[in-house]
C-alpha cells in the first residue's frame, strides 16, 4: 500500500499552512477560497472525482501551487486517467523535493503506476527507483516487482531477473496475506529468465 492516510493528513495541514499563498489576487476571491476548502475535504475523504472538478476548475483560473497540482495528479490517478495524470505530476514532483520522503513516495508511486499503466515502461522506471529509495521495507517486494516487470519489457532480462529475484526474497521476508499467486508467478518468470541466460551463454558464437 501507499500510506494515503498520511497524505491526508498532509492534506489537512497544507490547508491551513499553505492555502494563503496559493491563489494568485486571491484578495475578493472568497468563493473560490471556499472552493478551494471543500476540494481539500473532499480529497481528504477520499472522494476524488468531487476534488477533482473543483481543483480542475481552479487551475485554469489560478496558477495553483506544486502541492496541489500534485494533488489533481493524484485525484486523476484515482480516477484512472492516467495520462493527466503523468501530466500533472510529472511537471509537480521535481519541484516536491522539499517535503518528506512519505509525502514524495505517495507522488511516486502514483506517478510510476501510470507510466507502468500506459505502457510507457522507460518512464516508469525512475520514478519506481525513487519510490524504492523512500517506500517502507514492506512495500519493497511491490515496488522491485514493477521494476522487474519494466525492465522486462523494455528487453533487459538480466535486470528483470536480478530485480524479481530480489523482489521474490521481500515478499518471503514480509509475507502479505494473499500474496502466494505472486511469489508462485515470480518464481517462474526468474526461472524462465535464468533458463533463457544459460541458453543464450551456451550458444556458439561465430566470426567472419
Amino acid at each position: 500500500m501507499h500510506r494515503l492516510p498520511y497524505l491526508q493528513s498532509t492534506v489537512l495541514c497544507g490547508l491551513f499552512i499553505v492555502m494563503p499563498a496559493m491563489l494568485h489576487a486571491q484578495t475578493g476571491k472568497a468563493e473560490d477560497t471556499r472552493k478551494l476548502e471543500r476540494a481539500l475535504d473532499y480529497f481528504s475523504g477520499q472522494k476524488y472525482h468531487e476534488a477533482l472538478l473543483l481543483l480542475a476548475a481552479l487551475d485554469r483560473q489560478y496558477a495553483l501551487n506544486p502541492r496541489f497540482k500534485a494533488y489533481l495528479g493524484m485525484c486523476y490517478y484515482h480516477e484512472w486517467e492516467y495520462d493527466k495524470a503523468c501530466l500533472y505530476l510529472d511537471e509537480c514532483i521535481p519541484q516536491l523535493e522539499a517535503f518528506s520522503p512519505q509525502e514524495r513516495g505517495v507522488y511516486y508511486h502514483a506517478a510510476a503506476e501510470s507510466h507502468f499503466m500506459l505502457g510507457q515502461y522507460t518512464e516508469a522506471i525512475p520514478l519506481y527507483e525513487r519510490r524504492l529509495v523512500v517506500c517502507h521495507a514492506d512495500e519493497r517486494a511491490d515496488v522491485l516487482f514493477h521494476l522487474g516487470c519494466c525492465h522486462l519489457f523494455t528487453g533487459n532480462g538480466q535486470a528483470a531477473a536480478e530485480y524479481l529475484q530480489a523482489s521474490l526474497s521481500c515478499y518471503e521476508a514480509y509475507p502479505v496475506e494473499g500474496r502466494q499467486n505472486r511469489i508462485t508467478q515470480i518464481s517462474k518468470m526468474v526461472r524462465t529468465l535464468q533458463q533463457t541466460e544459460a541458453k543464450t551463454d551456451k550458444s556458439p558464437s561465430y566470426t567472419q
